[in-house]
């Protein structure tokens, strides 16, 4: 046995211990660069508070309490009992005819509940539509297993040699049906086109009849129809394509005689046809007709296997039916018409707002003297580029303009403080217009500004949509001066005892607002939808999503490549 000098055992051990030590020295560089890895956070906890709720804005001085009548709708001036220089003290200044108004308000009135209707049968369609295609996709996956399984017995034949001739044309006995009413000739004349030639393959088929479902479903507002409809013609397609008829006349012929008869049985209700039954027979017809049956049929028309073809067409109209489903169950279709419906209502209220102004006729909203009038008895308003201006040249006021996401907020009779460059007065709102005016890009601003806690944004530019405000000033003086801009700032609420997160703790998106929720059990923070309500300069009400008690990222960064991810908290 070898014998080891001391000398040579220290070095031995000297170099076992150095390797220790780099081996210690990398594990912690190895943990402290993992930990390095972490986001480092700030952490807010979540308490309740009150939040006094303003709108702010600047807007232009004048000299008086000036307030100027326009007109925005089409109505006829019947008297006019002012001329410029009169004083007044809450007299009349002049009425109207708005007949021609209450017409455009009719008519307005019906384009909204049919928009406001066809937006709730959107939503309804589209839960049927969401079941449906839940139903369908399992159709189409049964349909397939039975498809495998009748190719793999097709193969199986074809070994065998066996084969089966469909004959190139087949005489066809019509159902001795009668075809429902149908609407007068002028609804049912009927032109005659070259039928769609789509692509010899199953993705052409599909689209073949996808189209034709596309006309089913246009025929009735019920699911269950447009189902029974489905069967029917698919059915029908089905036999003759079997039976090697590939003419499009001979097919739609037989398809619509198929579908009268259905709804002669009551297969098909005919009481949930948007149409009439004899046209919506016709148009059926002519869809059938409209596809090119000798390209997209010829395959499944001339398979060995009658059982197989038809497994085919099935599955392709399960195809078709499931395009259908998904175009309803979108959200897409839904936002389309909720934009509509809530476009129609901009337009009423507006209208409904003008009406009720003219129908009480304009009277003097203050003491004051007449500066402008420039509206003759007779006259139809929407030809006038002014109207009737009201001052009193013993006051101050300031004009503002407000976009949508802060009118609303505002009531005339609302507290404000207005502070000019050399002084600050109290004052309240004394007139709001009933229509905003304006361009639109002021709805842009204040739709931002309001996620950002800031107001009035609109008011800044000149071309900015909003709705004049005139505020009071109390106790004017020398340093508030008639032309000069004034910052105002309006009490709108006093809320207190509330849920309240700070404004630098949200994250402002397209789809939301939401903060960085901690949590403390696996040491992550996940971004969170909440929903909030009042706003002030510093934070916002939260009135779901969080709760107090709730730890949340102080100040988030806009650099966060995760939803969910693990930090290290200061």
């Amino acid at each position: 046995m070898a014998t080891v000098k001391k000398s040579n055992k220290k070095k031995i051990i000297a170099a076992i211990s150095i390797v220790l030590v780099i081996a210690i020295i990398g594990t912690v560089i190895g943990v402290s660069a993992k930990s390095n890895k972490k986001e480092t956070v700030s952490l807010t906890t979540i308490g309740t508070g009150e939040i006094s709720e303003s709108v702010s804005a600047t807007g232009t001085v004048s000299a008086g309490t000036t307030k100027e009548y326009k007109v925005g709708a089409v109505a006829t001036v019947k008297e006019v009992f002012v001329k410029v220089g009169d004083k007044v003290t809450g007299d009349k200044l002049a009425t109207f005819d708005t007949s021609a108004l209450d017409s455009q308000r009719k008519q307005l009135s019906s384009t909204y509940q049919q928009a406001k209707k066809s937006y709730k049968q959107s939503v309804s369609d589209q839960k049927t539509a969401k079941k449906n295609l839940a139903d369908v996709n399992s159709q189409i996956e049964d349909a397939q297993k039975q498809l495998e399984k009748l190719e793999r017995e097709a193969v199986t034949q074809a070994t065998s040699r066996v084969t089966i001739t469909f004959p190139s044309t087949t005489t066809t006995t019509r159902p001795t049906t009668t075809r429902p009413t149908t609407a007068p000739t002028s609804a049912t004349t009927t032109t005659t086109t070259e039928p769609v030639t789509y692509p010899a393959t199953v993705e052409g088929l599909v689209q073949a009849l996808t189209d034709l479902v596309n006309t089913l479903n246009r025929l009735s507002n019920d699911i269950e129809t447009t189902n029974a409809l489905v069967r029917v013609v698919m059915q029908e397609i089905a036999n003759q394509l079997e039976n090697g008829n590939l003419d499009p006349e001979r097919i739609a012929q037989a398809v619509g005689d198929a579908v009268a008869k259905a709804i002669k049985e009551g297969i098909i209700d005919e009481t949930k046809l948007i149409i009439e039954s004899g046209v919506a027979v016709d148009m059926i017809e002519a869809a059938v007709k409209n596809i090119d049956w000798s390209a997209v049929g010829s395959s499944i028309a001339s398979s060995p296997n009658v059982q197989l073809a038809t497994a085919q067409l099935n599955l392709a109209a399960l195809y078709a039916q499931q395009k259908v489903f998904q175009l309803e169950a979108s959200d897409d279709t839904v936002y389309a018409k909720k934009q509509v419906m809530d476009s129609a209502k901009s337009a009423l209220d507006a209208v409904d707002d003008a009406n009720a102004e003219l129908e009480a006729g304009w009277t003097a909203a203050f003491d004051g003297t007449i500066t402008a009038c420039d509206i003759y008895p007779g006259e139809t308003t929407s030809l006038l580029a002014s109207g009737i201006t009201l001052e009193n040249l013993d006051s101050m006021v300031v004009t503002l303009s407000l976009g949508e996401y802060d009118i609303h907020k505002v009531k005339v009779g609302m507290p404000a403080t207005i502070n000019s460059a050399y002084g600050t007065y109290s004052g309240e709102i004394i007139s709001k217009a009933p229509v905003a005016t304006g361009g639109s890009s002021g709805s842009i601003l204040d739709s931002v500004g309001s996620m950002a806690g800031i107001s009035g944004l609109s008011s800044l530019t000149s071309s900015g949509a909003g709705v004049e405000v005139q505020v009071s000033v109390d106790n004017p003086d020398e340093n508030i001066i008639a032309g000069f801009d004034a910052d105002v700032t309006i009490a709108v609420g006093d809320h207190q005892n509330i849920v309240t997160v700070p404004i630098e703790s949200i994250v402002l998106q397209k789809t939301g607002t939401y903060v960085y929720l901690y949590n403390e059990e696996d040491k992550t923070v996940s971004k969170t939808l909440i929903e909030t309500g009042a706003v002030s300069d510093s934070a916002y009400e939260v009135k779901s999503g969080i709760k107090a008690g709730d730890k949340i990222v102080s100040t988030p960064s806009s650099d966060y490549k995760e939803d969910t991810f693990e930090v290290k908290v200061k």
